[in-house]
């Protein structure tokens, strides 16, 4: 017996691909997966803490202190103490995370091109649009059936 095809499922399944995309991507430009969200987190909010990017990332603390002690001691990463808390550090791009990060932008940014291709530009909007309505619908609606 299948399983019946869903929406939801459909949607996972994309999801998946796209990770398994993105995981490739940042291989290739030279970077461990774990490194990605960092990176990515700190080139569009510099000088955020390890707190910010773990809530961000959706990992505990502990699960991002590790990945950021690597990243410092590959010169991926600087700290810099809070002036306004000195238990607090701020995290921001050495030029070569920086360069990494306009890398993998530039990477997923032709990917997203390419999917605008594939499917339309006023299809992607009416997509964007729906997976937008059932966004709203999960977080509020769904959870009163």
């Amino acid at each position: 017996m299948s399983k019946r095809r869903t929406l939801m499922r459909e949607l996972s399944r994309t999801r998946y691909a796209w990770n398994e995309y993105v995981r490739e991507v940042a291989l290739a430009v030279g970077i461990p997966d774990s490194y990605r969200p960092v990176i990515m987190f700190l080139h569009h909010h510099p000088g955020f803490s390890q707190r910010s990017i773990a809530e961000f990332v959706g990992v505990t603390t502990s699960a991002i202190n590790q990945v950021v002690k690597n990243m410092l001691e590959e010169n991926y990463l600087r700290k810099e103490t809070d002036p306004s808390d000195k238990r607090s550090c701020k995290l921001y791009l050495t030029e070569r995370g920086d360069a990494v990060a306009s890398k993998l932008h530039e990477k997923l940014s032709e990917a997203d091109d390419a999917i605008t291709a594939l499917i339309g530009a006023e299809r992607e909007e009416e997509l964007m649009d729906l997976m937008d309505q059932l966004t709203k619908f999960i977080r509020k609606d769904l959870r009163q059936c």
